[in-house]
């Protein structure tokens, strides 16, 4: 069973507003808190515009793929800030039908292999690989390369049931919190998708 699959089946504005809504989090002695901002793929049905989000979706295989390498794997970013003084940062990607974890979609990176962006946020990048059922050796690296954003068109009758969503476990020198995009919503997942436009990236 693929990756993406597998994660499906098994499954800040103000600060307060987002603690209520779940992505929020703080460490128990005031060393650290953060919060999710967003969990992005490389593959979208529907782009982000001023008046809605974007529908980003993971693709078991790509139909139709401009880089062959890529066929069976779909990036993922998780976009979040934090403040304090974070030593590590574990992701777990879970599916929506299950409160186990997928034990091939846990890594553990150091703040330094953090992306930073320029508004002081951070970001995590990895792949989701449905070949291999695992995280790539390599692909949580200091300063990633982000993929831009590319259209595919899907069947809904390739839709896998459920979704899959990120927990981040945040550690400080002294403590540690978890933040969920759970209730950000969960990015769906097809068994097949098909480049839209291979030579005409969607903007992120």
């Amino acid at each position: 069973m693929g990756l993406m699959k597998r994660l499906a089946l098994m499954a800040l504005g103000s600060m307060t507003t987002l603690a209520a809504c779940g992505s929020f989090g703080a460490a128990p002695d005031g060393s650290g808190s953060g919060r999710i901002i967003s969990v992005k793929t490389e593959y979208a049905t529907q782009l982000a515009t001023a008046n809605q989000p974007g529908q980003y979706v993971g693709c078991d295989r790509i139909t139709n793929p401009s880089d062959l390498t890529r066929a069976s794997k779909t990036q993922v970013v998780v976009d979040f800030a934090a403040a304090g003084d974070i030593d590590s940062v574990r992701v777990e990607l879970r599916g929506d039908r299950t409160n186990e974890y997928d034990r091939f979609f846990v890594t553990d990176v150091p703040a330094g292999s953090l992306k930073k962006r320029s508004d002081g946020t951070y970001a995590v990048i990895f792949d989701a690989n449905s070949a291999t059922g695992q995280f790539l050796p390599n692909s949580i690296v200091v300063n990633p390369t982000e993929l831009p954003i590319k259209p595919v068109t899907v069947n809904e009758a390739n839709r896998v049931p459920g979704g899959f969503y990120a927990d981040l476990t945040i550690r400080t020198k002294t403590s540690v919190f978890t933040l969920t995009s759970r209730n950000l919503g969960l990015t769906p997942v097809y068994r097949q998708c098909t480049l839209a436009s291979a030579a005409q990236p969607l903007n992120q």
